[in-house]
């Protein structure tokens, strides 16, 4: 049986919907591309800022503590020139004083030249005598032209060295007006406890038992 044909008017107008189709498809397409384009490409961006603020922010953290850490050197410098000019102003005035330092027993050195040395003060390099040579050091003894700063700065730096100091007092035996001697005493371990920063500041001169 032979197939039917379709009249010319409606194969052309079946013609003329797959053309507008095809030309439908070749217009919008491209146009669906280039949104989904521009929106990747705007999300991007977005991205792109965002890392950009956070790499700014990162960097101006990082150059305001370079700032500080250099600030803070420059400090410690400007400190350590004072500490230096103090320290040599000091030690003028002590030499200029003449106050010296004396102890007892060679175990007892390194904590005592670690302790005033700093401060300028002249330790004598030869030991004294003492009938108490046995015992551990616990007082100090100054001569009467000793000053009260002196040998308050003199106590607090053996104390904060470790030193076990237990009593400030005048010089009995010893007639030289300006040293400090540093030695044991029966009646500071009978009658005084362990001296402390803040009891010297306080100006006792004898630690609570």
């Amino acid at each position: 049986m032979p197939m039917a044909t379709l009249p010319d008017d409606e194969l052309f107008e079946r013609r003329q919907r797959r053309l507008m189709l095809l030309a439908w498809g070749a217009t919008v397409l491209p146009l669906i591309a280039f949104a989904y384009l521009s929106w990747q490409s705007w999300t991007l961006r977005q991205e792109n800022a965002q890392a950009q603020a956070q790499i700014d922010s990162v960097r101006a953290e990082h150059d305001g503590l370079a700032t500080r850490v250099e600030q803070a050197r420059t400090e410690l410098q400007e400190l350590n020139a004072e500490l230096t000019a103090a320290r040599a102003s000091a030690k003028h005035y002590r030499d200029f004083a003449g106050i010296r330092i004396r102890f007892y027993r060679d175990s007892d050195r390194a904590v005592v030249e670690k302790a005033l040395s700093r401060l300028g003060y002249n330790i004598d390099t030869e030991l004294g005598t003492s009938s108490l040579i046995d015992r551990q050091p616990n007082t100090i003894g100054y001569g009467r032209l000793v000053a009260e700063q002196d040998y308050r700065d003199i106590a607090i730096a053996l104390v904060e060295a470790g030193f076990p100091l237990k009593r400030i007092a005048p010089a009995e035996r010893q007639p030289d007006p300006k040293l400090i001697q540093i030695y044991a005493s029966a009646l500071s371990d009978r009658e005084c406890g362990l001296l402390t920063v803040d009891a010297i500041r306080a100006e006792r001169t004898c630690g609570v038992r």
